[in-house]
């Protein structure tokens, strides 16, 4: 009896075989690269989250040192802690930026903008790691009021043809913002400027020590140079802290959305696992 032979797989059958196990591997693949990538994007997420509940509560403990620096007229030698200070500021107008600005004023400070480029378009952006620049002292209720870096809530010093060197009023740029700078390239490096001039009526916050008025570190820049606040009022100063943790608080809860799904997800899986070993 002659034994029957077995029927070999088919050439066709081999081949589909094969391109199913190619598609398996792609597709795990795939999962393990989605995987990988929505955890980096997850990490980011938490990144950002973090960094912006630490932004807004360094505003808002900022908001509690102007909103508890208490009002006074002098300064003594038994003054302490946070101070306010208000009038009209003294001094000369004896400062300017040599060779860029026309004006003098008794306080002026130099910030730096750098040119970058993002989803929203191109445009200066404050560099607050550049180095900035500060001149000046003014004197407020006969106290000199003076520091190496000043928080300033008041407008920018406007740049126009009464206040910038002919030689460089064609370096003026205010792009879409009311904000007027001074390039020293176009596309590379430029400069803002606030000013304090005698007469004008400002506020001032220190800290009082020995009868003089020192800078502080503000809440969360221990590393940084220590500074005064000046603006044109409390009113003012409140209300720009405010905005400030209006965007922080609005950018956490967007990314606390998004991470919210991930969040439950997890929570579940742990609350489970306990269910788990408790039944054992």
């Amino acid at each position: 009896m002659a034994m029957k032979r077995k029927d070999k797989p088919s050439r066709t059958g081999i081949h589909t075989y094969k391109q199913k196990a190619r598609k398996q591997r792609k597709r795990s693949k795939d999962t393990r690269f989605d995987r990988f990538w929505f955890r980096i994007m997850e990490a980011i997420g938490w990144i950002i989250l973090l960094g912006s509940l630490l932004m807004y509560w360094d505003s808002a403990r900022l908001t509690t040192i102007i909103n508890k620096a208490q009002p006074v007229q002098q300064l003594t030698s038994e003054t302490t802690g946070y101070v306010r200070l208000e009038g009209q500021a003294g001094g000369k107008a004896a400062y300017t930026d040599e060779g860029k600005l026309q004006g003098r004023y008794a306080l002026l400070q130099k910030e730096p903008f750098r040119w970058e480029c993002g989803k929203g378009g191109c445009d200066y952006k404050l560099d607050d790691n550049g180095s900035h620049q500060s001149w000046g002292s003014s004197e407020l209720n006969g106290v000199t009021v003076q520091a190496e870096r000043i928080r300033f809530y008041t407008d920018w010093l406007p740049l126009n043809v009464a206040t910038v060197d002919p030689k460089h009023v064609t370096l003026i740029y205010e792009g879409n913002s009311s904000r007027p700078l001074l390039m020293e390239s176009p596309k590379g490096t430029a400069y803002g400027y606030y000013a304090v001039s005698p007469g004008d009526w400002v506020t001032v916050i220190g800290r009082a020590s020995k009868g003089q008025l020192e800078a502080f570190n503000l809440p969360g820049d221990d590393a940084k140079q220590p500074v005064l606040l000046i603006g044109t009022s409390v009113e003012q100063m409140l209300s720009e802290e405010n905005g400030v943790q209006i965007v922080y608080l609005i950018i956490s809860c967007i990314v606390a959305l998004m991470l919210l799904p991930k969040m439950i997800g997890r929570a579940k899986r742990i609350t489970q696992w306990i269910k788990t070993r408790r039944a054992r």
